[in-house]
């Protein structure tokens, strides 16, 4: 059949769960309605996704709504194959009642869904919690001696609910994916951080004003997301943008050149696995910046410039993967080849993306990718962008 007119499909957003199989749990809480997306958002990234619907979660949301999200009838009791024994790569439940949580502490197999999570744990399979239900709930000393022992647990991770109207609720399901992208594929990257900058930087006229290069920040952030997805720690040091990842292991805001410079060698003294320069710098900034607010009414304002830092030549990683950017404006592809010859060698990367200010917008960017040794690549969007970073990173170590 078309896939474009097969209403079970999905488009995908990224390989980060690509043929890795899990089992989603859903139990009797509110939250369960938001299931539908999240199983979609875990299949986006190319999850394998099988649907466990618990007796309470069926007062919710129902086997059918379920089945159609994830492409694949949903599991509503014990059957004769035996099916509650664990085979998937993960289990996740989502939500997790406190009936649920009750019953994991102690070791209970008294329905389909937990006897599924017991198979899971003594197999030392990953199992992610969504804990979801009111404050009060979560907060009954019962409770916190079922999460403080369940969380001791071997390959067990607790996940981070929306704590709103005095209840945990269910997250965006599309960062709770990434979440568990993240969590699967965390044991196989390297210890350190990979270093992201994004967005721009200023240079301050006054206290009021200030010149500064554009950048929307959609772009840095695909590229945050996909590293956290495929279990890179990540380090973004973030100048002003209308976009920001969302999510990251560590956010660093900045303004200024100087700031970012900072921020990025404070993170590159501790160790890196990595860097993409990503960030729309200024190459000048104001020489002296006024106190306070220049005054209206000059016929003519003089400012004077000073060069900038040049963040990219100041952080070596030595062997480790370092990426650059540059964007030129009517470029040849001869030009293109030459400058990235020079700024490769200059700048000790290992790859280098060049931009044309013509092909490039927020909503659009085309850039050749030049990587050692390999001939030139064309990427033709943001998405396929990030893409290549993550696997030439990947590739390097």
């Amino acid at each position: 059949m078309d896939q474009s007119v097969n209403d079970l499909h999905v488009l995908p957003s990224s390989d980060a769960l690509s043929g890795r199989r899990i089992d989603v749990v859903i139990t009797g809480s509110i939250a369960s309605v938001e299931s539908v997306r999240f199983i979609r958002a875990l299949r986006r990234l190319g999850a394998d996704v099988t649907p466990w619907l618990s007796h309470g979660g069926s007062t919710f949301i129902t086997p059918m709504a379920v089945t159609w999200a994830a492409g694949r009838e949903a599991i509503t009791g014990f059957s004769g194959s035996a099916s509650h024994i664990a085979t998937s790569n993960a289990v996740v439940i989502a939500p997790a009642s406190s009936s649920i949580l009750a019953k994991i502490a102690r070791g209970m197999t008294d329905s389909h869904c937990t006897a599924l999570v017991a198979s899971a744990l003594g197999q030392s399979k990953p199992v992610m919690i969504l804990p979801a239900m009111h404050d009060s709930l979560k907060a009954a000393p019962a409770m916190q001696e079922h999460l403080a022992k369940i969380s001791s647990w071997a390959n067990v991770s607790i996940l981070s609910a929306r704590e709103e109207e005095g209840k945990q609720k269910f997250p965006e399901p599309e960062h709770l994916a990434d979440q568990v992208a993240h969590i699967m594929n965390r044991p196989s990257r390297p210890k350190l951080p990979v270093l992201v900058t994004m967005g721009t930087t200023r240079g301050y006229i006054d206290d009021v004003r200030y010149i500064s290069n554009y950048s929307s920040g959609k772009l840095g952030s695909l590229i945050s997301e996909e590293l956290y997805r495929k279990g890179y720690e990540t380090t973004v040091v973030a100048g002003p943008s209308e976009h920001k990842p969302r999510l990251a292991t560590s956010m660093r805001p900045v303004l200024t050149t100087t700031e970012m410079l900072h921020e990025c060698e404070d993170a590159s003294a501790t160790g890196l696995s990595g860097a993409v320069f990503c960030a729309s710098v200024l190459d000048y900034e104001p020489a002296e910046k006024s106190l306070g607010k220049l005054k209206s009414g000059h016929d003519n304002l003089t400012v004077s410039f000073k060069p900038t830092p040049k963040i990219i030549e100041k952080i070596d990683l030595a062997i480790q993967p370092k990426i650059g950017f540059k964007l030129e404006v009517g470029l040849s592809q001869e030009e293109a080849h030459a400058i990235a010859k020079s700024y490769i060698e200059k700048c000790k990367l290992t790859a280098l993306l060049v931009n044309e200010l013509s092909s490039v917008s927020d909503k659009k960017h085309k850039a050749i990718a030049f990587v050692k040794n390999q001939p030139p690549q064309t990427l033709t969007s943001k998405n396929e962008i990030a893409a290549f970073i993550a696997a030439h990173i990947a590739t390097s170590h």
